[in-house]
C-alpha cells in the first residue's frame, strides 16, 4: 500500500470518529427506555418503578373518564417541575388495561401526542384522550397484558357483621404498631378507610388509621397507611407494612387505594396507593417482592400546587 492511500484512509477513519463524537445528545427531558417507546419523556425504569408493570401509568385526569393523565415514572419531583415538553407521540394509539377496586373492568386505546407545559402553571402530568368506550369508574390504567385485576372489597360498602369484624381486624393489628410521637400515647384510632382481599392463597387488608389531638390552639392527626396479610392456613393477619405521617391537618399526608393486581410476568400482588396533600399529591405502588416481603417500591413525583 502507498503511503499516500495509507494517509487516506487514516484520515477517513479520523473522520468518522470525530462525526460520531460530535452526534447530538438527547436532552435531559427525554429518556429512551426501550427502543419500543424511543425518546419518550420520562418513559424508565428508574427510581424504583417496577418495569413488569409497564412503561407508564394512566389516571383519570378530570370526571371525564375519557380524559387520562400520564403518570411517567422516570420524573422526579424536580425533573418533572423543569420539563418544558413532553415528547410523548410514541404512545400514541397504546391499548391499555383499565382497573379500579372491582380489578379488571375494561380496555381502552390511548391518544396521546406531544405537548408543551404552561410555564406559569404548577407541576402536572401530561394528559391523552381514551377511546370513547370507557368503563365508568375506572382508576389505574397500564399496558394491555401486564396484570391481572384483584378485587378489593370497600368498608364504604360493607354492611353488618362484615363491616363490625373488618373495623376490629383493623384495630387489631394497629395494637402491633410501635414508634412514632409519644404525644399520642393512648389516643385510640379510628378506621378512615379499609379495604379487603380474599384468596385461596392470601387474605390481604390495606387501610388508613387516624387519630387525633384536639386542642383548639394546636389541634394535630397521625394517619397511618397500613397493609396486613395472612396465607391460607392462618387465622389471623400479621402486619407487613406501614407508613406514618403526623402534624397539623394542612401538612398531613392522607392515603387512598387505587387498585390491585397481579403483575403477569413476576406473579407479584401490588397495590396502586395515593398519597394526597393539600394541593396535590402522589402515586405509589406497594409491592410484594421476591423475599415474600411488602414494600413502597416506587412513590410518582409530586403533581399540584
Amino acid at each position: 500500500m502507498s503511503r499516500g492511500a495509507f494517509s487516506q484512509i487514516a484520515a477517513g477513519l479520523l473522520c468518522i470518529t470525530a462525526c460520531r463524537d460530535t452526534q447530538t445528545k438527547p436532552g435531559p427531558d427525554s429518556i429512551r427506555a426501550s427502543s419500543n417507546y424511543p425518546a419518550v419523556t420520562g418513559l424508565s425504569s428508574q427510581a424504583g418503578w417496577d418495569s413488569t408493570a409497564g412503561p407508564f401509568m394512566v389516571i383519570p385526569a378530570s370526571k371525564d373518564s375519557t380524559e387520562a393523565a400520564l403518570v411517567l415514572p422516570g420524573l422526579s419531583d424536580s425533573s418533572l417541575a423543569s420539563t418544558g415538553r413532553f415528547e410523548l407521540a410514541a404512545l400514541k394509539n397504546t391499548s391499555l388495561d383499565l382497573f379500579n377496586l372491582q380489578g379488571l373492568v375494561g380496555n381502552s386505546v390511548l391518544n396521546v401526542v406531544s405537548q408543551s407545559v404552561d410555564p406559569a402553571g404548577c407541576p402536572n402530568w401530561p394528559k391523552g384522550q381514551l377511546a370513547s368506550s370507557v368503563p365508568g369508574g375506572w382508576k389505574v390504567g397500564l399496558e394491555k397484558g401486564r396484570a391481572a385485576g384483584m378485587r378489593l372489597r370497600s368498608l364504604d360498602g360493607m354492611q353488618g357483621e362484615d363491616s363490625t369484624r373488618l373495623i376490629s381486624e383493623v384495630l387489631n393489628i394497629a395494637t402491633h404498631l410501635t414508634g412514632g410521637s409519644t404525644v399520642f400515647n393512648g389516643i385510640p384510632f379510628f378506621v378512615r378507610k379499609a379495604y379487603r382481599l380474599e384468596t385461596p392463597a392470601l387474605g390481604l387488608i390495606v387501610a388508613e388509621i387516624v387519630r387525633k389531638i384536639n386542642e383548639e390552639a394546636n389541634p394535630r392527626e397521625e394517619h397511618l397507611l397500613l397493609l396486613a396479610e395472612r396465607s391460607a392456613g392462618e387465622r389471623d393477619f400479621h402486619l407487613a407494612f406501614h407508613v406514618r405521617s403526623a402534624g397539623a391537618e394542612e401538612s398531613l399526608e392522607t392515603s387512598d387505594v387505587l387498585a390491585g393486581f397481579t403483575l403477569i410476568k413476576s406473579s407479584r400482588p401490588a397495590v396502586v396507593v395515593t398519597f394526597d396533600y393539600e394541593d396535590g399529591g402522589k402515586i405509589g405502588l406497594l409491592e410484594k417482592n421476591s423475599e415474600g416481603e411488602w414494600k413502597l417500591v416506587w412513590k410518582s413525583a409530586y403533581s399540584g400546587c
